[in-house]
């Protein structure tokens, strides 16, 4: 590894906070457009899911670190489950800060300290600054096509857009748009393998220590990202061994330390998966497929054809090293096209590898100091322009995402005041586990808002999701009976019914006709009623 000169560190904290000033943009667009009658909350992309991660801290606000799923009735015991918002939850009621603002700062945080992670470990393999820096832009700020094939032949209604505007699990800049775990997770893997690999005599005592703990944080965010450390260290490891004819114990020794530390983690969610119904049943609703072939091909666009130059210019050059970031592309594919339900959650982290390749295809191969004499301004400027036409996606999605919040034309990022009121009234007057019944844009909303449990608010963390949304379009719909409406409630134990525009859309039934609700709230076209009669046995 070659000695890292402090201006390369300035210039990988300038270029950092750049990349992450840049995603906060449509953030600050969105607050700045908010009006008394609408106001905006806190997502421009994936807000299910992002309702989902304020759950989780409202849990930790209140104390807990056992995590339930609020976004389903069942009544159930918590587990030890991934408590990185939790631990947010806990540090925003230590600081007095806001769930929504909470986020936001872990979003900048983390997804700037993965930033500076990434370079650390181009430079373990990669050793030219021009090419490194070339490296580090491609890994962190490129995304695909989807821009191009939007503009030829747009997505119809339903359809599955290009995955560069979307599939944050394989796009760095993704990662630091929309989450804050996903940046952390990725920065743990990185420091992972950089500890692991940073010696070809394998780490020393104190830096497998640390890698062994790293991982184990690691596991607690994303559990199936240890499995990419554990494939990658040791297969490089194994690559070296057969070419110096010695094995490195200290290498052994480790991965041993990691399997032991790692095992009662998997032990333990398994078992929690297996045995828990509620977790159960979310587990099988938690499908996340890779997506065809052509997707990646179009999704990693300039990318991957950068990629695939530098492999072959990296292997005529000096294949030692070459290994690693194949290694790791070649396991990715091959985790991503098993059969079982988290393949696409594999391609975290792997646009570094990708990012190597492709900055050694870009300086090394198609611009080279010597045979075509450019001038280094002239340089610069090629390179600039191919990192920019990679990134094309990312920025294109960043301002739309910016001026659609500015006009205040994205409607899932805005909600009406008065059903904010409604569901902040809800906070005050009842308890979390009083269970919510309202439709799924709404049921989205008030475990984020207010940490409070729903019938329905999750296509995969509501438990039997599909018979849930079809029960409360029927509890919803005019010609249900009262005693069918009543049956639900009793069954889901539900002690507040929300009646509003969603509502409304779901069907005719008026509220007030019921004499087992009570009207307890109401603001404008939002109403909350209270419960009062069970069905009958």
């Amino acid at each position: 590894m070659a000695q890292v000169m402090r201006r390369e560190w300035v210039w990988v904290a300038v270029v950092s906070g750049l990349i992450v000033a840049a995603s906060t943009v449509p953030y600050v667009a969105g607050y700045a457009a908010q009006t008394p009658q609408v106001r905006f909350g806190g997502a421009l992309l994936d807000r299910a899911d992002y309702h989902s991660y304020l759950a989780r801290m409202w849990q930790g606000y209140r104390g807990e670190w056992e995590f339930r799923l609020l976004f389903t009735p069942e009544s159930h015991d918590g587990v030890y489950f991934q408590p990185f918002y939790m631990a947010l939850g806990h540090i925003a009621r230590l600081l007095g800060t806001e769930l929504s603002l909470m986020y936001q700062i872990a979003r900048v945080v983390f997804g700037f300290l993965m930033l500076l992670g990434v370079y650390p470990l181009v430079t373990l393999f990669v050793e030219p600054v021009q090419t490194r820096r070339a490296a580090f832009l491609l890994a962190t700020t490129a995304s695909g096509l989807g821009w191009l094939t939007e503009a030829i032949a747009r997505t119809p209604p339903g359809g599955v857009s290009p995955m560069d505007f979307w599939l944050l699990d394989g796009f760095v800049y993704l990662e630091v748009l929309l989450s804050p775990h996903f940046c952390a997770a990725t920065g743990l893997l990185l420091l992972s393998l950089w500890l692991l690999l940073r010696r070809p005599s394998g780490p020393l005592w104190w830096e497998g220590g640390l890698a062994v703990i790293v991982s184990l944080g690691l596991g607690l965010i994303h559990p199936y990202t240890m499995l990419v450390v554990d494939l990658v260290s040791i297969s490089y490891w194994a690559i070296r061994w057969l070419q110096t004819r010695q094995v490195a114990w200290r290498s052994v020794a480790t991965a041993a330390a990691m399997g032991v530390v790692q095992l009662p983690l998997v032990i333990y969610e398994l078992w929690t998966f297996r045995t828990h119904p509620v977790f159960s049943g979310w587990s099988v609703q938690n499908v996340t497929l890779s997506p065809p072939p052509r997707f990646y091909l179009f999704g990693y666009g300039v990318l991957l054809v950068l990629g695939i130059v530098g492999a072959v210019t990296w292997a005529r050059r000096d294949g030692r090293k070459l290994s690693f970031p194949l290694l790791w592309i070649g396991l990715v594919v091959a985790l991503t096209h098993l059969p079982w339900n988290l393949q696409r959650r594999f391609l975290e982290g792997v646009q570094v590898p990708l990012g190597m390749l492709a900055g050694v295809g870009l300086t090394e191969r198609l611009l080279p100091e010597g045979g075509q004499k450019l001038r280094r301004l002239g340089r610069l400027l090629i390179v600039a322009l191919v990192v920019a036409l990679a990134a094309m996606s990312n920025l294109q999605l960043t301002t739309r995402l910016t001026l659609a919040a500015a006009s205040l034309s994205a409607p899932v990022a805005f909600w009406p005041a008065d059903l904010l009121a409604g569901i902040d009234w809800l906070g005050d007057n009842s308890g979390w586990d009083e269970t919510v019944l309202s439709a799924f844009e709404v049921g989205n909303l008030i475990p984020a808002r207010i940490g409070h449990r729903v019938v329905l608010g999750h296509g995969m963390e509501t438990v039997d999701y599909d018979a849930k949304r079809e029960a409360v379009a029927r509890f919803y719909a005019a010609r249900t009976t009262d005693a069918e409406r009543r049956a639900l409630v009793e069954t889901w134990g539900v002690a507040y019914v929300v009646h509003g525009a969603e509502e409304r859309a779901l069907g005719d039934f008026d509220p007030d006709l019921a004499a087992w609700l009570e009207l307890a709230f109401r603001s404008g076209e939002v109403a909350i009623y209270r419960v009062t009669l069970r069905a009958e046995p």
